[in-house]
């Protein structure tokens, strides 16, 4: 298998788009891995058309001007791993492999994804050990079957309360429980609730549910074209006033801002709680 050298990962993590959604068109600044886990989409790119269904693995190039269609009918979710080489290493990838059922690669970039979330020096290694390692069985073709991803581990108040979440946030708008509710959902008291979150997390349970929703506009505005007032109403806003004042005072930046900054090739801004990133996958 060939050698893959050293590199750095710029940005990754797991993304769901409305139906009918359009990424592009955009001109890549790095090579970025792309594999489809739901819905249906088309990617153009080079003046070709490629569809892409459940399993697809893709591999996006420096300078590659590519635009994406999401699936017209339903949710699209993808995962991605943006990365560059250290040196001037440039490989020949394959654009596409196509994988079915449980097959061992894209089990190890959604790991590469939790360990890069993980946000120390010592796991960020790991993450691009891991993506090296994904990054030789794509070009080889190595997809023999895997067991499934590891689990992403919290506190068990805090898993059922995001599982509470992704049963009612999993395909649609982010519309935020209320906190009572919330730990009825989560099978807690509302100040038990509120002593898991300020312990294990720092935050209350309503600062929980504001940095989940700002999260994830945080992705669709890398991600999609979608104006800055349907990523309001997507992530549970009242109104777009009240969701770009949230987004400056946790971000330093407006919604408009932090979207230019990010298509320059900005990176995204870190969170200021541990985790948070895990925690919107699996919400997601």
């Amino acid at each position: 298998m060939i050698e893959i050298p050293a590199l750095r990962i710029n940005d990754c993590g797991l993304a769901d788009y409305p139906s009918g959604g359009v990424l592009g068109p955009r001109t890549m600044p790095d090579y970025e891995i792309v594999w489809i886990e739901r819905g249906e989409c088309r990617w153009e790119f080079d003046g070709t058309s490629d569809a892409c269904p459940p399993g697809s693995v893709l591999m996006c190039t420096p300078g590659l001007r590519d635009t994406w269609y999401w699936d017209p009918a339903a949710m699209t979710r993808h995962g991605y791993i943006h990365f560059e080489f250290l040196d001037d290493t440039e490989l020949a990838f394959p654009r596409r492999r196509d994988c079915r059922g449980s097959d061992v690669l894209r089990p190890l970039l959604r790991h590469t994804i939790w360990l890069a979330g993980l946000g120390n020096e010592q796991t960020d290694a790991h993450a691009a050990t891991a993506l090296r390692q994904a990054l030789g069985w794509y070009l080889a073709g190595f997809v023999a079957p895997a067991d499934s991803p590891t689990e992403r581990e919290f506190h068990p108040v805090l898993t059922r309360a995001l599982r509470a979440l992704h049963d009612s946030w999993g395909d649609g708008h982010k519309t935020p429980p209320p906190v009572r509710q919330w730990a009825v959902d989560s099978g807690v008291s509302r100040g038990h609730l509120a002593r898991i979150c300020r312990s294990e997390l720092g935050i209350t349970p309503r600062q929980l549910l504001l940095y989940l929703r700002l999260d994830f506009s945080l992705g669709w505005l890398s991600r999609t074209n979608l104006k800055i007032s349907q990523i309001s109403e997507m992530s549970g806003f009242q109104n777009q006033f009240h969701f770009s004042r949230s987004f400056k005072q946790t971000y330093g930046a407006s919604p408009r801002e932090m979207r230019k900054h990010l298509r320059e090739g900005g990176g995204k801004p870190l969170s200021t709680v541990v985790g948070m990133r895990r925690m919107t996958q699996f919400v997601g």
